[in-house]
């Protein structure tokens, strides 16, 4: 089952680098800037390098690629994201995520 899992996550893996290849170089502002969500977002997600605009990924992506990262944080020795963050974060991601 480890094998799998591990080829999952490097597909999701090769997927969100993809997505943020085709995205544009330069850094665009985040949608909502300076909201409660937004800062959380960027805040924790950018503890470990930039936080990516929403729209480079859809709804459904950014639920996949929140969980993939979780390992991630847990690898950086980063406090895991709480119930209430993930949520958080969640909603702020679909609610201005790209479309298919």
């Amino acid at each position: 089952m480890n094998g799998v899992r591990a080829a999952r996550w490097a597909i999701r893996a090769g997927a969100f680098a993809l997505a943020m290849g085709v995205a544009g170089c330069g850094p665009k502002p985040l949608p909502e800037a300076g909201g409660a969500a937004e800062l959380l977002y960027a805040g924790r997600c950018g503890q470990c390098h930039r936080p990516y605009n929403p729209r480079t990924l859809t709804a459904a992506m950014w639920d996949l690629q929140v969980d993939a990262m979780q390992i991630k944080i847990a690898q950086a020795g980063q406090a895991p994201l709480s119930e209430a963050e993930r949520h958080t974060i969640i909603d702020y991601l679909e609610r201005n995520a790209g479309h298919d």
